[in-house]
């Protein structure tokens, strides 16, 4: 019983030795060298986008006359009837309020 016990152990020991070896010399990855920014060649600033007044004004107003329409849309959903523009208005108003967003950001 003695004889096989020790070359079990033996087996055992080496087996567990070389998993553990592969544990030890994992190597731990660099993160990525920063990406190169770009550099403007001319000491001036950036210029400021140029935006139309009066087509900003428009698309507000047409925002705001497409929000105040989604409260009786939204009623006749409630009644059962889906108006078949109210999914286009909807994208509009995102479209708009989007745009209008960058326009004033900038």
């Amino acid at each position: 019983m003695s004889r096989l016990i020790n070359p079990v152990c033996i087996f055992l020991i080496v087996l567990g030795s070389t998993f553990s070896e592969g544990q030890r010399h994992r190597v731990i990855p660099h993160p990525p060298a920063p990406a190169e920014t770009q550099r403007t060649t001319s000491g001036e600033p950036p210029q400021k986008k140029h935006f139309d007044a009066l087509q900003i004004q428009r698309e507000a107003r047409e925002l705001s006359d497409l929000a105040k329409s989604i409260p009786l849309d939204m009623e006749r959903v409630n009644q059962g009837l889906m108006p078949k523009d109210m999914v286009e208005k909807l994208k509009r108003i995102e479209k708009l309020s989007k745009h209008l967003r960058v326009e004033v950001t900038y």
